[in-house]
């Protein structure tokens, strides 16, 4: 069963987005890549619902793994470990336990578009 929310882990490293954007040797990809993955985070999330509900695990794989890459690329670092861990619910073909995930998952990552909206796209 995936594991709670770990409260050790941050919602967002910050780090994570400016190594991105020193990579790219400019803020403006970094930004819309970030307002891309909170635009698509709704649909994200809902194809995963889908998929999981439906126990279509090729699916359910894809949409996690999704969600998960593009997580650890904004430096949402426990809404990725949560994928993580549902992604192995996912693998072992534990649908249960996968939808029971579904709710703190959503919780985590709406929590995680406050953060990057208040913390990197208009910090104060």
């Amino acid at each position: 069963m995936p594991p709670n929310d770990d409260p050790d882990l941050p919602l967002l490293d910050l780090t994570v987005l400016a190594d991105l954007e020193r990579q790219l040797g400019d803020t403006g990809p970094a930004r819309a890549f970030v307002r891309d993955y909170i635009a698509v985070f709704g649909d994200r999330y809902l194809r995963l619902e889908r998929s999981i509900t439906d126990q279509d695990q090729p699916a359910a794989l894809e949409a996690v793994l999704s969600l998960r890459s593009s997580s650890i690329m904004v430096g949402a670092e426990r809404l990725a470990a949560l994928a993580s861990a549902l992604g192995t619910a996912v693998s072992s073909a534990d649908p249960g336990s996968a939808r029971r995930a579904l709710p703190e998952l959503e919780r985590c990552g709406l929590a995680t578009i406050v953060e990057l909206e208040t913390l990197y796209l208009d910090p104060v």
